[in-house]
């Protein structure tokens, strides 16, 4: 089945990013700990293909419920994405004003809606829903993942992912959907949530979003 998406993928933006329990976390990994039937070193464009796989694994089979869903692609998003790297950039001149405990609770909803987007955004996914197109260097010693989502009746979205090392590994740090950064697109938004309010209204808005997502 080729997946018709509605709207590129954005890992979370209120755009596109219990009830799966609001108060549930990601599953905490190992540093360098690989998910399972991951292997240790990887290509960046075996992480994203890992990633795919694991996405359309977990869609297959519709009747599963989203919770069952949830804890199958959690630690595969953990574990493909530097989310504690993107979560802080996503709100870099904001971070160094949190407390310890504001920055654990905003990486804990960021974590959530994070994997609960790929979770209800790609419920459909299939084996030729997701290609990938070949890397290339990037600037900083990164490397860009160029990869395409099938739609039936529409162009393929382009969907981008930059990658950078740490720990040895390979990691995603930012996703462009048909060219449109969705890191910039959190700065964005978290930064006029944050000008606006504070901390909490943030995370509040990260969990009403996981909600939303569900229904």
């Amino acid at each position: 089945m080729r997946y018709r998406a509605s709207r590129a993928l954005g890992i979370g933006s209120a755009a596109v990013l219990g009830v799966v329990l609001a108060s549930a976390r990601v599953p905490a990994q190992s540093p360098g700990a690989p998910a399972p039937g991951e292997h240790a070193a990887q290509t960046p464009a075996e992480v994203v293909a890992a990633l795919h796989e694991r996405v359309v694994a977990a869609a297959s089979g519709g009747a599963r419920s989203v919770e069952e869903r949830y804890a199958e692609l959690a630690p595969v998003v953990a574990n493909t994405h530097d989310l504690p790297y993107i979560a802080e950039l996503a709100i870099r001149r904001h971070w160094q004003n949190l407390t310890q405990s504001e920055k654990e609770r905003f990486l804990a909803a960021f974590e959530r809606l994070s994997v609960m987007t790929y979770v209800t955004r790609f419920a459909a996914a299939g084996p030729d829903t997701f290609a990938i197109h070949g890397s290339e260097e990037a600037a900083r010693g990164r490397v860009l993942v160029r990869a395409a989502i099938a739609r039936a009746d529409a162009a393929d979205v382009s969907l981008d992912y930059l990658l950078h090392e740490n720990g040895g590994r390979w990691r995603i740090v930012n996703i462009l959907a048909d060219g449109v950064s969705d890191l910039a697109l959190k700065r964005a938004e978290y930064d006029r949530a944050l000008s606006a309010g504070t901390i909490e209204d943030l995370i509040a808005e990260l969990e009403v979003e996981t909600l939303r997502l569900q229904e």
